[in-house]
């Protein structure tokens, strides 16, 4: 196995290839993104957020189902494409931030976690879940999806870095949908719509 890729590796990728894991293009994408905006349900939503946005593809389509959105990574070179892409008049607000301390303060009436767990310890996974859960208003919804076949570069193997976020997203909210597609799967958390109450 070789190295987990970091920061500075994402960095790097994003400055040398542009489009590293062919967002833009590929159909595999293109088919996962929709499994995600289907899962983000049908309703208009207000404040939405995405953390690990890369250049922004689902940034974009996510947009439609918001009515602001904040999309944070911590690559510059590919929140500087994502700007880029992005028109004008959509309401994405593009933010650098290191995870996991860097999750925007909520409250969010979305989340969307994708291809970020593996590539995060186990301790910075759980501190990010929580951070997460905190900031999800009531009524929210988190959105998980991850691949879970194992690849190259990951700090832990992908399907139990999944795994791992959706038990400590399931002690704090409501799991309201999960299900594999293949070399991934995706799972939906709710917050209940009365008062936050956290757990001690």
């Amino acid at each position: 196995m070789t190295k987990a890729i970091d920061l500075d590796g994402f960095e790097a990728k994003f400055r040398a290839l542009g489009d590293p894991w062919d967002y833009r293009t590929s159909r595999f994408e293109a088919v996962k993104r929709a499994v995600l905006i289907r899962a983000c349900g049908a309703a208009k939503l207000g404040r939405g957020l995405e953390v690990a946005c890369a250049i922004g593809e689902t940034s974009r389509a996510l947009a439609t189902r918001c009515l602001t959105l904040v999309a944070t990574d911590g690559a510059p070179t590919a929140l500087a494409t994502a700007r880029e892409l992005t028109p004008g008049h959509a309401r994405i607000d593009y933010r650098h931030a290191v995870l996991p301390a860097g999750v925007p303060a909520g409250p969010f009436d979305l989340v969307v976690v994708s291809e970020i767990a593996y590539y995060l310890s186990p301790g910075d996974l759980d501190r990010l879940a929580a951070r997460l859960a905190d900031a999800l208003a009531p009524g929210g919804r988190i959105v998980v999806l991850h691949h879970v076949v194992a690849f190259d570069d990951t700090a832990q193997p992908p399907a139990l870095a999944q795994g791992r976020l959706c038990r400590r997203l399931a002690g704090r909210l409501a799991n309201v949908g999960a299900r594999r597609h293949g070399r991934y799967a995706v799972a939906v958390f709710r917050r209940p719509a009365g008062p936050s109450r956290r757990k001690s």
